[in-house]
């Protein structure tokens, strides 16, 4: 008696599922983290994007990880080929590190640091509704599209429109971090952190 076998469940550009998410995570809280420990002449805020997408991405990859991610009875690969749970515990690491770090360090200015940040949050109150929106257009689209076995070529379509966000966010990293950092005063770029912002949050609107 011949058995059937399942055909192979294909994720984004042929990697293991979470790869693209895990990428997006890694990059927002490592330039979070690079923010916060990196000296500069004066108080250098994290930007509003960034804040707003670092609790969204984090929340959505860990709530995801139990259900769609290295799932117990799936044999396939952890995202990035890495062993499971190495994202998760970078993160935790990476994020307690600098925070803790600059506790050691510079208390006044992680304080002075996260007051400015607050004041950019008031700066733009539209953000949230920008990466929002992004997250649930992404989610609809995924609706519609089909939530099981989408089109290889939409799921390669979507990989790639989310890196070519990540690269917003290496230029934003190259600002804050070189940029910024030489300057007595931080500058914000609402425009451009909306664009960004709303590209990646519509990645993880799709995949979720």
């Amino acid at each position: 008696m011949s058995t059937v076998s399942m055909p192979v469940k294909r994720h984004a550009l042929g990697l293991p599922a979470g790869s693209i998410r895990a990428a997006h995570v890694i990059g927002v809280v490592a330039l979070s983290c690079a923010i916060i420990v990196v000296p500069s002449r004066g108080v250098v805020a994290i930007p509003p994007y960034l804040i707003y997408l670092l609790f969204l991405l984090m929340g959505h990859y860990f709530a995801a990880h139990g259900v769609t991610i290295a799932m117990r009875d799936d044999p396939s690969p952890s995202p990035l080929y890495l062993p499971g749970g190495v994202v998760r515990a970078l993160i935790i690491i990476a994020l307690g590190g600098s925070i803790g770090w600059k506790l050691y360090d510079n208390m006044p200015g992680l304080r002075d640091q996260f007051t400015e940040s607050l004041k950019g949050l008031q700066d733009q109150p539209y953000l949230p509704l920008v990466i929002l929106g992004g997250f649930f257009l992404g989610a609809i689209i995924r609706a519609l599209v089909g939530r099981d076995n989408p089109p290889r070529l939409w799921q390669d379509l979507e990989a790639w429109i989310s890196l070519v966000g990540l690269a917003g966010l290496s230029i934003a990293a190259v600002i804050h971090l070189v940029v910024l950092t030489s300057l007595a005063e931080s500058i914000m770029m609402p425009t451009w952190e909306g664009m960004v912002g709303g590209v990646v949050a519509f990645y993880f609107g799709a995949r979720s």
